[in-house]
């Protein structure tokens, strides 16, 4: 399924479509079009540990209208030792399913009610 790009993901500023691929209920795949680059995806769903709003400008861009309506994904990056491997929880990218439009937004720590990665960590 192809998506409109129009809100740039990090990395990727001159993609204005990615291709996306699924590869089970957790990972997906997208592809540039334009590019060829290609980012690895985690659903939200695998990782529900924050909880916010999407502001007005980002939802417009996107035309999203219910929440129903988009999928949620962390870019992961995998590297071929397992624990130099990272995932950025505080900038996913959100697909619009039914306007086939997407983009990345780049949420606040502060505006989370987070005050460092320590507050979503569960507790030893």
């Amino acid at each position: 399924m192809s998506y409109k790009v129009v809100i740039p993901i990090d990395g990727c500023k001159d993609e204005t479509e990615f291709e996306l691929t699924k590869l089970d209920d957790f990972f997906s795949v997208i592809k540039g079009n334009d590019t060829g680059i290609t980012l690895r995806l985690m659903s939200f769903g695998a990782l529900k540990s924050l909880a916010f709003e999407l502001p007005e400008d980002f939802k417009n861009k996107l035309e999203i209208k219910s929440i129903e309506d988009i999928s949620i994904f962390y870019i992961f990056v995998l590297q071929t030792q397992v624990s130099e491997s990272s995932m950025n929880i505080f900038s996913p990218v959100i697909i619009n399913e039914k306007s086939k439009k997407m983009g990345q937004i780049h949420l606040n720590l502060e505006e989370l009610g987070l005050e460092s990665l320590n507050d979503i960590l569960p507790s030893l």
